[in-house]
């Protein structure tokens, strides 16, 4: 994510955190009991796993155009704040079809859910609550950002008349998606500048698809088998100290 964005964000998160209400189809932050820092520390999990599913999902063509158009529908005219802190009130898609979109699947979800419980401190269903809320927030923050970047995108896409589906996002979903290019930018170059641009804003590596596998394959597992190692390591030293 840009750096300028983060520190808005950030600010936003800690100021207006507890504002958040069920418009993601999640329960409200206060109901659920859940203070700000919690909610900072869930929600960095959840973008953490959203940079990572948006950076494979935008390995293929069809998908970055799905992702394109997500993105699209969850551009927020308000403030970067409103939307890190979940109020989610100018985004046209809610949280569960956020959720589908970039996880795919339920058990995706529930993994998820347990991270960010976990992120933050949580116990009981406190997480699968509020994921829907976590989740408009993660991709508010991703669309604002990634709507400054693709400005010059957007503004290069040729007048489509009655193929336009009436939001530049979506018609630019489509010409990606159909393998076009769009005024100077040839098919090619057009999807790695729309692809380089989502991940500086969701904060992944614009890295080809070998470079991905081989991520996926070997780095990822060894990282999440060093955190549970550390997690186990740091659950004997307190039943040592215990006994």
């Amino acid at each position: 994510m840009l750096p300028q964005a983060q520190g808005t964000q950030a600010q936003g998160t800690q100021a207006q955190a507890t504002q958040a209400q069920a418009n993601g189809n999640g329960a409200p932050l206060t109901d659920a009991g859940a203070t700000t820092a919690q909610w900072q520390a869930a929600l960095r999990a959840v973008q953490s796993e959203f940079a990572w599913q948006l950076e494979r999902i935008t390995l293929s063509r069809t998908g970055l155009a799905d992702v394109v158009e997500l993105i699209g529908k969850s551009s927020n005219t308000l403030s970067a704040s409103d939307a890190v802190a979940g109020c989610g009130r100018g985004s046209r898609v809610d949280g569960p079809t956020i959720l589908g979109h970039v996880l795919g699947g339920t058990d995706r979800g529930q993994a998820l859910a347990a991270r960010a419980s976990r992120a933050a401190g949580w116990h009981g269903d406190i997480g699968m609550a509020l994921l829907p809320n976590l989740a408009v927030a993660a991709m508010g923050a991703v669309a604002i950002c990634a709507h400054k970047g693709l400005g010059d995108v957007l503004s290069a896409l040729p007048a489509l008349g009655r193929r336009s589906r009436g939001s530049p996002h979506a018609d630019l979903a489509d010409i990606v998606r159909r393998g076009c290019g769009a005024g100077p930018y040839a098919p090619a170059k057009l999807r790695r500048t729309v692809r380089r641009r989502i991940a500086q804003a969701a904060d992944f590596p614009a890295r080809g698809l070998i470079s991905w596998y081989g991520q996926f394959i070997l780095l990822r597992p060894l990282a999440r088998l060093m955190r549970t190692l550390m997690a186990r390591a740091g659950l004997a030293r307190a039943a040592a100290s215990d006994g």
